[in-house]
């Protein structure tokens, strides 16, 4: 650089020097600073970069880093930058004001600054976190949506046949005209899931064995006798996770199926559980929830692919899917509210087994964002998965049921809590009575 030409100069040490006009005002630092290497650093800040310096490196103000500040100056690098710091005696613990600062403000006045300047500090370095967590967040979704993408790409032609091989056979239908019906909740199937081989509780789940479980529900359903119409709930869950993970990527989780195999079996089993259980009932319905906190969107996508088969194989069959966390539908004169019970992104826990004040409000809040009337006499029933186990609680205008899991207790669970029963939850309608009853350990 130029050397400085200067009006008044107060050399402060050899290094460096503040330079003043002719009124003996500071108008900006120099600085000469010689380098191991032996090459000088010269140069010079204006005031206000000077400011800038203090304000944005001090504890007192923003507090950044070196490398930050020193982006301020293009011309110097950070080791360099770090020389002029300690030439002009700049430390964390100075004050987050130049010496002009001091020489031209009252200390109230420089009081006020520093407040001003703490909270427009503060304001900026929230917006930054902000649109890096979003940056972060939106990241994440992309890579997610391009695997998932990808995935649904390379399963675009599926074509799911119905095995005849399976153990899920039809059963020959009654030709007796009934008013009984069933509702079946298939909840927490979990396809995929592994239990270790040192758990407390051996959990064997295989594909056989998950047809076994099926097979013996559809036999129990066929005890009953003819039927009107079955309603099945897929309450989510259906896939233990992606990628040996959760939806909401937080832990590891050993798994029997890749991401592949556990939409197939799902599908195929599906397929098969469906065509062996509809000559049973003159009507079949089947309802699903949006998705749970293990399969999520991937949970979602393959219970979509699984409703357009159905509607080719059997376009007399109804499917909906929910595209909400709570579900409204009626039958059989009542109105059943289904869901998982933990979503895939923001709930910190799910809504638990026993029916609280919290969960109350929770749930008669949004049926009445939803113009459905409480009414003690006819009660809302809601139908809730994720924790695999039976429970049942009520209150005025509400019945709050926590379902079997198919495929019921994880290692996890056996350690930490208890050890549950595996099975299928039922509503059994006669007339105009409603029954509610469990096949377990079937």
């Amino acid at each position: 650089m130029d050397e400085f030409i200067v009006n008044t100069v107060e050399n402060l040490d050899e290094a460096i020097t503040v330079i003043r006009d002719n009124s003996g005002k500071i108008e900006s630092y120099a600085f000469n600073i010689k380098t191991p290497s032996g090459v000088n650093i010269r140069g010079s800040f204006s005031r206000d970069t000077m400011q800038d310096i203090y304000r944005l490196y001090t504890i007192h103000g923003a507090d950044l880093t070196r490398r930050e500040v020193s982006k301020i100056t293009t011309n110097l690098s950070e080791v360099d930058f770090g020389r002029v710091l300690s030439a002009f005696k700049i430390r964390k613990a100075s004050s987050p004001f130049a010496p002009h600062m001091f020489e031209e403000y009252s200390t109230e006045e420089l009081l006020d600054m520093q407040d001003a300047m703490k909270q427009r500090d503060f304001e900026a370095r929230l917006a930054r976190n902000e649109q890096r967590d979003l940056k972060k967040t939106i990241n994440n979704l992309a890579l997610e949506n391009a695997k998932l993408k990808k995935d649904l790409e390379d399963r675009a032609n599926i074509s799911i046949k119905v095995d005849n091989s399976s153990t899920l056979t039809p059963i020959a239908p009654s030709q007796e005209s009934s008013k009984t019906s069933i509702m079946l909740h298939l909840a927490d199937l979990h396809i995929g899931a592994k239990c270790e081989s040192d758990t407390m509780y051996p959990n064997p789940y295989d594909y056989s064995e998950i047809e076994r479980r099926l097979n013996a529900i559809i036999k129990k359903v066929a005890d009953l006798g003819p039927l009107d119409t079955i309603v099945i709930n897929l309450l989510g869950d259906m896939l233990d996770g992606l990628d040996n993970q959760t939806a909401r990527r937080d832990h590891y989780m050993p798994q029997l199926f890749d991401n592949k195999q556990q939409m197939d079996v799902f599908i195929n089993v599906m397929c098969n559980f469906i065509n062996a259980i509809r000559p049973l009932a003159k009507h079949i319905k089947i309802y699903s929830v949006k998705c749970g906190n293990h399969d999520g969107l991937w949970g979602y996508a393959t219970t979509t692919i699984l409703q357009k088969q159905v509607q080719i194989l059997w376009p007399e069959i109804s499917f909906e899917i929910a595209e909400t966390f709570l579900y409204k539908y009626e039958f059989a004169g009542k109105t059943f509210v289904i869901t998982h019970g933990k979503d895939e992104k923001f709930m910190k826990k799910g809504l638990p087994v026993t029916l609280n004040d919290k969960t109350k409000t929770f749930l008669t809040d949004w049926l009445n964002d939803n113009n459905v009337l409480v009414n003690g006499n006819n009660p809302v029933h809601v139908i809730k998965a994720d924790l695999h186990t039976e429970a049942i609680n009520s209150c005025y205008g509400l019945t709050y049921r926590n379902v079997l899991s198919l495929f019921g207790a994880s290692d996890y669970s056996g350690f930490n809590f208890r050890r549950n029963s595996y099975g299928v939850s039922y509503e059994l309608f006669i007339g105009d009575t409603m029954t509610r009853g469990t096949f377990e350990n079937i």
